[in-house]
């Protein structure tokens, strides 16, 4: 494996792109199980983040979503996570509570802004 450098986005879009991609890594690497208890087959972690993909566009546009990824439930199962800067009950009318059969989580982060020293373009 080669060293690489890897830049730091300067735009708060970008951040927000490194934070989806970080929690989606950390989320690949939980453990899974080839089967449900009623024997059908497992949601996958990585069908969770094609579902997510297909889906963030009309999620980003909902007013107050700062970020879409893929986590997990308590059970290990992957959902989606909808990061907003602050909860709403208009939130909650407008997020959908599962997409394709993956249960949506809505998690509360604050706002997410660039470090001091950084600019936004």
């Amino acid at each position: 494996m080669r060293n690489r450098k890897w830049k730091m986005p300067r735009s708060a879009a970008g951040y927000l792109l490194v934070l989806a991609a970080a929690i989606a890594v950390q989320a690949a690497g939980c453990g899974k199980s080839p089967e449900n208890k009623g024997g059908a087959p497992a949601m996958s972690t990585e069908d969770a983040i094609r579902v997510m993909d297909a889906h963030v566009k009309e999620l980003m546009a909902i007013p107050g979503v700062i970020g879409v990824a893929v986590g997990a439930l308590d059970d290990g199962k992957p959902c989606i996570t909808v990061l907003v800067a602050r909860k709403t009950s208009e939130q909650g009318k407008r997020i959908p509570k599962e997409i394709e059969g993956y249960t949506v989580v809505i998690e509360q982060s604050g706002e997410i802004r660039p470090m001091a020293g950084d600019s936004a373009r």
